[in-house]
């Protein structure tokens, strides 16, 4: 009996752990089907974007969890960082595609906290 309930529990926790991976995977193909579908990037242009978005975010990473630097410090620095960044899809994208990709990202991120309270 005590060999059952432990494998029970044992199970449990596999499915617990398992169904909590692949969330950024998750995000990376909504965020995929969003740009194809909403902003109507080609699959180039898409894979152009976020390759844009994977260099920039160890840099916005980075400037976040820098404990030398005070919060107007932060601002500052994650400004120059939004300017290259914006400049970088602009010159990929067009001014008017890199802005609906900026709208896109706008929605993603006000929409996120709503999500994840649902999941909880």
């Amino acid at each position: 009996m005590k060999k059952v309930i432990l494998s029970i529990c044992m199970l449990l926790a596999a499915v617990t752990f398992a169904s909590a991976q692949g969330g950024a995977a998750k995000r990376k193909a909504e965020i995929k089907e969003g740009l194809k579908n909403e902003v109507k990037l080609t699959d180039t242009q898409i894979e152009s974007v976020l390759a844009i978005e994977d260099e920039f975010r160890p840099k916005m990473s980075a400037i976040k969890n820098d404990q030398a630097l005070d919060e107007a410090g932060k601002k500052e620095k994650n400004k120059v960082v939004r300017q290259e960044k914006k400049e970088k899809m602009e010159a990929a994208l067009g001014k008017e595609k890199a802005k609906e990709v900026d709208e896109f990202y706008s929605k993603l991120k006000k929409k996120k906290p709503a999500d994840e309270k649902t999941e909880k």
